[in-house]
Formats: C-alpha cells, sequence, structure tokens
C-alpha cells in the first residue's frame, strides 16, 4: 500500500516562489483540461467480478495495478492479500495473509497466484531480508516475454497500522511459463532516495516510459511532490539508461529529480483520449478527507499539473465506519471506448479481525469515466473489452493489507459464524 502519502499533509511552496510563475504555470496546465469534465458511474462488472471471489484463495486485496498479458490473458498485482473462502453475502474463512500476489486469467475466469498454500499463503514476491519487511506492489507490464512489477519495501511499526517505507525500490521479475502461472524470477533495485516510492505511475508509449515515484517524509507522512523518470520503452531494466526531470531537462542521476508540484500523490497517469496532454487520477490524502476519486491534467508528463477535480464521490467511505480509501488507477486496456476504466481501494482502520465478516470492505470498486469522444489511448497490445469482460454473475478469488504482526494474527485465526454455500 502507498501508505505515506496517503496519510499525508501537503507542503504548500516555499516563500521563494514567485508570484508570477505560479501564475504561468497554473495557465499552462489548464491548457489540456478539458472544456466538458468526465462523468463517472460503477462500473457493475467489473466490480462484480472482484466481489464474485470466493476463493479457495484471492478473497480480499488492494493495489490492484493491471496489465494484459501475451497469452491474451490479463494480470491483477496486488499487496497485502487476504486467503481463504467468501460466502456471496461477505463472511469469510480466512486462513492467512500474503504480502502480494496476483490474480490471473481470462476474464472473468482468475486464478489465484501467491507463494505457500492456501492454508499457508506466502507472498508472491518474497522480502529476502525478513524481520517482517515486505514488498507493497505498484504499476505492472510486460517486457520482452516477462511480467515486471515495480515493487517498494516496507517495514513494520510497533504499535502502528501502517508500514514504514525503508527506502528500497525495485522492479520484480517475473516469468511467464505455458502453464500461465507467473513465477517469481529476481529484483532489480532502483536507484532511490529514502523518500521516494517508485512505480506509483506509469505511462508506457512507442518510444519512452515515463515513471512516477511519490516522495513524501517517512516520519511526518507530509507529501512533496512526485518525481519523474523516463526511458527508452522495452529497456526498462536497464536502470542506467534512467534519465530524471530535473525541472528544467533529463539528466543521469536519481539524485536531480526534483519534486513535481501535483497537490496529490498521482497513482495513475494516462493519455488524454484526444491524445492532447495527460490525465491523472488520485484520492486526497488523509483518512477524514478520502472522499473523492479526482482528476488532474497536463499537456507534458513533467506538467505543470492542475489542481485534482473531484470526478466521484466514494460511498463506501461514508457507508462504514472507519473506512478508508486510496490508490486509484487506470486501467485503459479495459476501457470501452469513449470510456476509462478507475479502480480504487477500500479498507478499515478496525481490526482486522472485522474483515472475516464482511470481506466486501477490502476489495477493489471500479469506476467507469464517460469522457469526450475518441477511445483512451493504452498500452500495446490492448484487446477489446467485449473479449475480455463478460462478467455479470462470474465468481472468481481474493486478497489484504496489514503491516501490523498482531492485527495479522488475529485475522490468520478468524472464522466467522455463518454458513454458505
Amino acid at each position: 500500500m502507498l501508505v505515506v502519502p496517503l496519510l499525508g499533509v501537503p507542503v504548500p511552496p516555499g516563500p521563494t516562489t514567485p508570484a508570477i510563475l505560479n501564475r504561468e504555470r497554473s495557465a499552462r496546465s489548464r491548457e489540456c483540461v478539458p472544456r466538458v469534465p468526465p462523468t463517472a458511474s460503477l462500473d457493475r462488472p467489473l466490480d462484480d467480478l472482484f466481489r464474485g471471489q470466493s476463493g479457495p484463495g484471492w478473497v480480499g486485496g488492494d493495489a490492484t495495478y493491471s496489465t494484459p498479458l501475451p497469452d491474451g490473458a490479463e494480470a491483477f498485482v496486488f499487496s497485502d492479500t487476504l486467503i481463504g473462502t467468501a460466502w456471496p453475502y461477505g463472511p469469510a474463512q480466512l486462513s492467512g495473509l500474503a504480502s502480494n500476489s496476483e490474480l490471473v486469467g481470462s476474464l472473468p475466469f482468475l486464478r489465484s497466484v501467491y507463494g505457500g498454500s492456501s492454508r499457508s499463503p506466502r507472498p508472491l514476491i518474497p522480502d529476502r531480508r525478513g524481520g517482517g519487511r515486505r514488498w507493497e506492489v505498484a504499476e505492472t507490464e510486460v517486457v520482452h516475454g516477462v511480467q515486471l512489477v515495480f515493487v517498494n519495501e516496507f517495514a513494520p511499526v510497533r504499535h502502528h497500522t501502517f508500514g514504514r517505507f525503508t527506502g528500497r525500490s525495485g522492479m520484480a521479475v517475473l516469468s511467464l511459463p505455458a502453464s500461465g502461472v507467473p513465477t517469481f524470477r529476481s529484483i532489480t533495485p532502483l536507484p532511490t532516495g529514502v523518500r521516494t516510492q517508485w512505480g506509483n505511475a506509469m505511462v508506457v508509449g512507442r518510444r519512452d516510459t515515463y515513471v512516477y515515484g511519490a516522495t513524501s517524509d517517512t516520519s511526518t507522512g507530509a507529501f512533496y511532490g512526485m518525481r519523474l523518470a523516463r526511458v527508452r520503452s522495452g529497456a526498462i531494466l536497464d536502470t542506467r539508461s534512467w534519465r530524471y526531470w530535473d525541472g528544467r531537462r533529463w539528466v543521469a542521476g536519481e539524485r536531480h529529480a526534483v519534486d513535481l508540484r501535483t497537490h496529490q500523490a498521482l497513482t495513475g497517469v494516462t493519455r488524454r483520449p484526444s491524445g492532447g496532454g495527460y490525465v491523472a487520477v488520485s484520492i486526497p490524502g488523509g483518512v477524514l478527507d478520502d472522499r473523492t476519486v479526482d482528476l488532474s491534467y497536463a499537456c507534458s508528463p513533467e506538467g505543470p499539473w492542475s489542481r485534482p477535480e473531484a470526478v466521484y464521490s466514494i460511498p463506501e467511505v461514508l457507508l462504514y465506519r472507519n473506512e478508508i480509501a486510496y490508490i486509484p488507477t487506470f486501467h485503459p486496456e479495459l476501457s470501452p471506448p469513449g470510456s476509462l476504466v478507475v479502480s480504487y481501494n477500500v479498507d478499515t482502520t478496525d481490526e482486522a479481525v472485522s474483515l472475516a465478516y464482511d470481506v466486501h470492505r477490502y476489495q477493489p470498486r471500479f469506476v467507469l469515466l464517460h469522457l469526450s469522444p475518441g477511445r483512451p489511448r493504452a498500452r500495446s497490445g490492448q484487446r477489446p473489452r467485449a473479449a475480455l469482460v463478460g462478467l455479470r454473475g462470474s465468481e472468481a478469488p481474493v486478497s489484504r493489507r496489514d503491516p501490523s504482526g498482531s492485527r495479522r494474527a488475529a485475522m490468520t485465526c478468524a472464522h466467522p459464524t455463518a454458513t454458505g454455500s
């Protein structure tokens, strides 16, 4: 989970920033804002698909980044994942927690992929350092026949619900064998400072790939902005070829990257349907402000970015006590013409055992943005939604987030007093 920016407080621009420069940046960011703002509605087929995951296996999780696979299947990657068996109305018998996992398959038929077994689950992407550390996932794509997943390492914090980013980022490399089950191969480390989590958003173009990293203070939770790297598409594993935006040009060395002023942590960026600039998705930081899915716009990946504006009110934070929402992202390959699919994640700040009584409180939600005429530009390999989604009445498996060892233990032993078939 992208923990720190979620809880962070935006840092205002410093007193040395000239007011005229801010006005010029604001004017440029408005150039690519659509005249008619998008509208949004529940994407019921995809929403029902994930609510229908009954296991045994995945029954809840967060992050929910996705990519098409070479064999025509779809892969969704998750951070903390609930493993067990669920009933349609929410109760579940939970057998454990995997700190990361995937759901893979030709929609609507999805298969749970994680380490260990259903009775003793382990992460798909292991953290060999131990000590409760774990890899939280971010953007994913397929390059040269292997699946790459951006990962950021978190460590548990005693007597605290959320974990702490350790300053380690990387790309997990997963093999894609004929069986269709991704298999962990290795981790390629990324150059990063102690404040930047890389891979929160990514734009893959024909020539270049742009990778965003959220920068925040790990002790106070203050969100500073997004850093941006550029690399030739297909060469993303060659970290020496990465170039970083220093505010004026692309240069070598992550230490030269500047913090882009985006107001909120961007966890999804894609081209606008017309090709006129870029759109980003975010949710306001803080457990009291996470009530809307917001969109912002820029004419280039490096910005300047417009101030985020709400496009969808999140009903779960109003319906459920202590519910939080976070990490919205785009799914261009699943989007129908003239629309764009967005997912966001929900969870509760209550004890993890409460999820055994309603796992729907820890399953991703899907929203359909209705845009101006045109089709969202997606990554190469996009296939028609009709070939991917025949989802109504389907069932599949689920996953869960929890940095705290005590909450993990409580969840592993949870068995709701409910019956079902």
